[in-house]
């Protein structure tokens, strides 16, 4: 492919006027000179020969997938190029799974060597999911350079329930900027933990949401090793009570801890930090029923004191909170403005009302109209007092 100067010339599209004339003045039709335009043929050049920063323009402008696919097959420079410019890679499963049908199949040591050959060759990739993919090797994985996903910050690592703890460090090695993670339902224990805070000390990011095999001991190495951290899911991790939180640094903002039974030291820990914005702690059905771990009105009045720049709590399905749990709320989280109350069955109309006149900030309310005590008719007043909060009632 090359851009060259086209040497045919239409006669007769235009004529020129002579420097003659132009001096004179002189700008009457027939003043023009009847020579044809004439332009001069020159070397056709290659547009591989274009400087690697105006190619690597060039990619950035093509809009569709198809012409970013395709425009590293045009030379070994362009492919370069588009490597370079790939900053996103994900593993995708079967969408439409069709029962008892035959799909490819492809061994771990396999799978290891096409990750560890595209990590070669994208060298500057930003974002890997690996979501649901198979289990790595510790002989094929321990053979991987350190450094070849040095740029990679953000790894994706759902449902992985064939690694073990061995096999996850040895991924965590590789990528050790690491700012982000998520572990959702995986198998990672303690050791996992602690490989991870080991390689990746940058880490803001951690999501542990029904990693059921991590207990406090690997949770508070996590947060004392990660200084950075400012999010932690470990929804669901039944194995956790939230005394691993103690300790935690001011830079922890968003906390999601509900789904487990926490205890009340367990509550001072998660505040311990002071510099929670958003915390989660709802409670699942099935710890309602047996009364353990709920969260009690001590619970609330502890999170209300040790979270004063809160501004979104959810509290929802927390059935023994009683009126003095929200009236420590209207009193303590000024900077309020989204509450999670659906299901809180002693959440009465003096609760709400606490609620509303401590928090101005407060924007949006979520209640279960059938679960929480208050009346029908002091929610018609609420909406008509306080117009700027929206009130999303559940059916």
């Amino acid at each position: 492919m090359s851009l060259s100067s086209n040497d045919k010339c239409e006669h007769g599209m235009g004529r020129i006027l002579t420097s003659k004339r132009l001096r004179e003045g002189a700008l009457q039709i027939d003043d023009y000179d009847e020579r044809p335009c004439k332009i001069s043929r020159t070397s056709s050049s290659s547009i591989t020969s274009l400087p690697g920063d105006c190619i690597d323009r060039i990619f950035k402008c093509l809009e569709t997938t198809d012409d970013r696919n395709s425009f590293g097959l045009t030379c070994q420079q362009w492919l370069r190029i588009q490597n370079n410019n790939q900053e996103s890679l994900w593993y995708k499963r079967h969408h439409n799974y069709v029962p008892n049908a035959k799909y490819p199949k492809i061994s771990p040591e396999s799978f290891a060597l096409i990750v560890c050959n595209l990590l070669i060759r994208f060298q500057h990739l930003k974002h890997l999911s690996l979501n649901r993919c198979p289990g790595i090797t510790e002989a094929v994985a321990s053979k991987s350079s350190q450094s070849f996903g040095s740029n990679v910050q953000s790894l994706g690592l759902r449902h992985c329930s064939v690694y073990s703890d061995m096999q996850l460090s040895l991924v965590f090695s590789w990528f050790p900027r690491l700012t982000y993670i998520n572990l959702y339902s995986s198998v990672i224990g303690d050791k996992g933990l602690e490989a991870l805070a080991k390689c990746c000390p940058s880490l803001e990011t951690v999501k542990l949401s029904r990693c059921r095999s991590i207990t406090d001991s690997g949770l508070s190495f996590l947060i004392q090793n990660c200084r950075e951290l400012r999010s932690l899911d470990v929804s669901s991790c039944s194995s956790i009570t939230g005394i691993g939180f103690l300790g935690c640094g001011r830079t922890l903002n968003h906390a999601g801890a509900d789904g487990f039974k926490l205890k009340p030291e367990g509550i001072e820990a998660i505040v311990s930090g002071g510099g929670l914005e958003c915390l989660y702690l709802n409670t699942l059905d099935k710890i309602a029923e047996v009364e353990e771990g709920c969260i009690s009105t001590e619970a609330v009045i502890t999170i209300s004191k040790g979270c004063p720049l809160l501004k979104e709590l959810s509290l929802s399905h927390c059935e023994e909170v009683e009126l003095e749990g929200w009236e420590a709320i209207g009193q303590n989280c000024k900077e309020l403005e989204h509450l999670h109350v659906m299901g809180c069955q002693k959440l009465c109309d003096r609760g709400l009302q606490a609620i509303y006149d401590g928090c101005n900030k407060l924007s949006e309310v979520h209640v279960d109209g059938e679960k929480n005590s208050f009346s029908s008719f002091g929610l018609e007043l609420f909406e008509r007092k306080y117009p700027s909060v929206m009130l999303c009632l559940l059916p």
